[in-house]
């Protein structure tokens, strides 16, 4: 797949009551000094504590130019780490309120949103669902396409935004998505699955089990004045 789209995912783990601040400094990090021009944020998102693991944080990161920004980013924040002294000093400040995470790099599968297009089509949620699947050895862009085909449809029809169709790299068994949306339109969908008055959820959902092994949601929230918040305070 040429000139893919590359996106960065984290699980940080937060310290205590360190969240908002976490997420203060994830806004600022220059990513023009400290990470090589590799990186632009597309969101930083406080995990809901009653829907998964926290208190826990998630950043979402899009690699500029591609393959060229993910080198930049490895050389600049591993590679030379150590003679890197805007980075470090971003580290320690947020070794102050974190104590480790998870990362993981996402290929964009066809029609998955970029900065830009979110930018241009104005996207925005207060809640946000985010979907970490198993999938088959090597099923990953076959699911991806028929969300797009199959479930955005019912989706927006729910209230809901697609922000990331992600196939999860260096490993061929995850796949990730992502859906800007608000409590209401989460009421209206949760619903809809309990009465099983939509067929085209239950159709979905035995679509779903031929590509997945395990499929898990949870619901976040954006840091506001970030691209996607449309500034609900924390």
């Amino acid at each position: 797949m040429a000139d893919r789209d590359l996106f960065l995912h984290e699980y940080v783990d937060i310290v205590g009551e360190g969240a908002m601040r976490y997420m203060e400094h994830t806004a600022g990090f220059n990513t023009e000094a400290a990470a090589g021009r590799g990186l632009d944020l597309l969101g930083t998102f406080y995990v809901m504590g009653s829907t998964g693991r926290w208190p826990q944080v998630v950043n979402i990161w899009e690699c500029l130019e591609g393959r060229t920004g993910w080198r930049r980013l490895m050389e600049s924040t591993n590679l030379s780490r150590t003679e890197n002294p805007a980075l470090n000093e971003w580290w320690k400040t947020a070794l102050e309120v974190r104590s480790g995470g998870f990362d993981r790099l996402l290929g964009a599968a066809p029609g998955c949103p970029t900065l830009a297009s979110l930018r241009r089509d104005e996207v925005s949620g207060s809640v946000f669902v985010h979907e970490l699947s198993e999938c088959r050895p090597g099923a990953a862009l076959e699911y991806l396409a028929a969300v797009r085909e199959e479930w955005e449809p019912v989706m927006r029809d729910y209230g809901h935004t697609v922000v990331g169709l992600y196939e999860v790299l260096m490993t061929d068994t995850e796949v990730m998505t992502v859906w800007a949306t608000d409590p209401e339109g989460h009421e209206r969908l949760g619903r809809a699955v309990d009465a099983g008055a939509d067929e085209r959820i239950s159709r979905w959902r035995a679509t779903s089990r031929r590509y997945l092994t395990r499929w898990r949601e949870e619901l976040m929230t954006p840091y506001p004045g970030t691209l996607l918040s449309r500034g609900d305070p924390l």
